[in-house]
């Protein structure tokens, strides 16, 4: 089991933001997981985001329970599914009193 971070920030052209998992970084990444690994999305330091709101399934359901808010405002969650699905999921965050989403997407592996 491993604790994944995935860093999040603004992107400076705009309201869109940048994820940063560790092994690829950019607006629409694909971040590769196992069964039973913890994921965490903070806000990098100076993000450029006022908050992250949520961050939800959008296809098929592979965290077990729904991620939640942590005390220091990120979010974390448990994958709990069978190896071989990609699932798109909403990164759901503020940025200059509007809401925004990004659909990354994360592939559970075996």
């Amino acid at each position: 089991m491993a604790a994944i971070v995935i860093q999040v920030r603004l992107d400076g052209r705009g309201p869109g933001i940048i994820l940063d998992d560790g092994r690829s970084s950019g607006r629409d990444i694909t971040t590769v997981v196992k069964n039973n690994d913890t994921v965490q999305w903070k806000l990098s330091a100076n993000s450029g985001i006022t908050s992250l709101n949520g961050i939800k399934d959008s296809s098929t359901n592979v965290f077990d329970p729904n991620p939640t808010r942590q005390s220091d405002g990120s979010w974390l969650g448990t994958v709990k599914s069978s190896p071989g699905k990609v699932e798109s999921y909403l990164v759901e965050y503020t940025f200059k009193g509007n809401k925004y989403n990004n659909d990354p997407k994360i592939q559970v592996n075996p």
